[in-house]
C-alpha cells in the first residue's frame, strides 16, 4: 500500500480491521494497491477542486472492502457502508455530516452519475480514474467533476493503473513459468 502508509487518517488499526474483513486477494484488482491509487487520485483531484480529503481517504480504503467477487457484485458498496456504520464507526474520525457523505459515496459509487456533494463526486471519480487496472480507459461521460476530466490527470491515472496491471500480469506469468 505504497500511498496509504503516508496517511495520518488511515491508521494501522483501521488497516488491520480491513484486512480481517476483505475476502478477496489483498493484491488483486480490488485490493490494497487499488485503494492506494484511488486515494492518490482523490487527493490529486481535491487539490484542484477543494474537496474534503478526509472523506476521500476513508472512501479509498472502504469502498471495495466488502466485495464478495472481483466480478459483478452490485451490493458491495451498500455492504461497505453498513460495515462502516456498524463495525468500524469508532475508527472513522469524521463528524456525522461527513460520515453520511462517506456512506453515500460508498453506496452509490458503482452506478452514481451525479450527486449534490462535490466530495461524493470526487470519491466516485477517484475510483473511476483507476479503471486501467481492468484494461479500461476512464470515459469522461462517467466522470462527475471537471477536475477529473482533465486530460493530463486522466492520462497520469491511466498510466499508474496500467503499470500495476503490467506488473501484475508479469508476476502471474513468472509464477506459471516456474
Amino acid at each position: 500500500m505504497e500511498y496509504l502508509n503516508k496517511s495520518q487518517i488511515i491508521t494501522p488499526q483501521l488497516v488491520n480491521r480491513l484486512r480481517e474483513r476483505f475476502e478477496l486477494n489483498w493484491n488483486g484488482i480490488h485490493g490494497a494497491s487499488h485503494w492506494s491509487r484511488v486515494r492518490l487520485n482523490g487527493l490529486l483531484l481535491s487539490k484542484i477542486n477543494g474537496a474534503d480529503t478526509s472523506v476521500i481517504e476513508y472512501f479509498a480504503v472502504l469502498h471495495d472492502v466488502c466485495r464478495e467477487s472481483d466480478g459483478h457484485d452490485p451490493e458491495h458498496g451498500k455492504r461497505a457502508a453498513e460495515f462502516a456504520r456498524i463495525t468500524i464507526r469508532d475508527l472513522i474520525v469524521l463528524d456525522d455530516d461527513k460520515f453520511e457523505l462517506l456512506t453515500q459515496a460508498m453506496e452509490g459509487h458503482t452506478g452514481g452519475v451525479s450527486h449534490p456533494s462535490l466530495i461524493v463526486e470526487t470519491c466516485w471519480d477517484a475510483d473511476r480514474l483507476d479503471l486501467g487496472r481492468v484494461g479500461k480507459e476512464p470515459n469522461p461521460l462517467y466522470l462527475c467533476t471537471q477536475a477529473a476530466k482533465n486530460k493530463e490527470l486522466v492520462r497520469a491515472a491511466l498510466a499508474r493503473s496500467e503499470a500495476w496491471l503490467e506488473k501484475s500480469c508479469s508476476s502471474k506469468l513468472d509464477q506459471i513459468s516456474k
